[in-house]
């Protein structure tokens, strides 16, 4: 037996002990290790080895594995925090990275959808402006009536608003506090912003 094949052996196996130590993370490395080491078993030479792989597509398994795990574990986080838009970007690679049944395809795939993925450029549009929402209802709340401060804060409302509302069909309050990803960006209290929402209300409906 060639040293080479043993050393085939020998990485896949530290590799699968490396991913067992976090098994919760690497599902599909785990399983693509476990997979090459039956094969090697199997095979039992390094040329029967190299023909199995050219058969089985040169390892896009492997690359897939690695994909499939970042974009699993991301998706996880991303739904912990609510954050449902970024969640649904990732499962849609999911299905990418699924559907790849070579190398070129699982990275060509990959990258036409970021070029034409909006679902976390608008998710995160909207969360930044979140803030300077809030922060324009709350010094209206205090602005004299025709003073420059409300003048400056009356446009930043508007303009901030209208950012937000690009971003996320469902614009509203009600949504501004429903949300998690917004809400989480508010500093405020449901007490204070119930004394907040109706200054909100009369610019809205004012225009």
């Amino acid at each position: 037996m060639s040293d080479t094949f043993e050393m085939q052996k020998r990485y896949f196996t530290s590799q699968l002990k490396q991913f067992r130590t976090r098994p919760a993370l690497n599902r599909a490395r785990i399983s693509d290790c476990e997979y090459y080491i039956e094969m090697l078993e199997d095979t039992g030479t390094l040329e029967e080895f190299m023909a199995r792989i050219r058969e089985t597509g040169n390892m896009v398994s492997t690359a897939k594995a690695e994909s499939s795990d970042r974009y699993s574990n991301r998706a996880f986080i991303y739904e912990q925090l609510g954050q449902e838009r970024k969640v649904e970007a990732d499962r849609r690679r999911l299905d990418l990275i699924d559907a790849a049944s070579t190398h070129i395809e699982l990275a060509q795939s990959l990258e036409d959808f970021e070029q034409d993925n909006r679902l976390e450029f608008l998710e995160n549009q909207a969360i930044m402006a979140v803030g300077s929402i809030i922060r324009a209802v709350f010094h209206l709340a205090t602005d004299p009536p025709g003073s420059g401060a409300r003048t400056r804060n009356l446009a930043n409302l508007k303009a901030y608003w209208k950012l937000f509302a690009e971003a996320d069909p469902e614009a509203s309050w009600e949504r501004l506090l429903s949300y998690r990803p917004y809400r989480d960006r508010i500093i405020f209290t449901d007490e204070q912003l119930a004394l907040l929402e109706p200054v909100f209300r009369e610019v809205r409906n004012n225009g």
